[in-house]
């Protein structure tokens, strides 16, 4: 009986030169270049985006100075 033998084919890994990155690769917030931890911000920048003094795009609001007195003035307290 002679046995079907299947060729080796020997596969080489090719890394793609078209691959694009799946998410940002740092912060959204303006002039901040750490690595973002949750919802594309840095630890500092999402604390910010939760109390309202940036944007989802990472731009500051438009009524920053005012939130962030008071943000720093909860801190504080905190």
């Amino acid at each position: 009986m002679s046995e079907n033998k299947k060729p080796e084919v020997k596969h080489e890994k090719q890394v793609p030169n078209n691959v694009i990155q799946l998410g940002p690769t740092k912060c959204l917030a303006e002039s901040c270049s750490k690595k973002p931890v949750k919802a594309s911000f840095c630890d500092e920048h999402f604390e910010w985006f939760k109390a309202g003094l940036i944007t989802k795009e990472g731009a500051k609001a438009a009524d920053f100075e005012k939130k962030h007195y008071h943000f720093m003035r909860s801190k504080k307290v905190a």
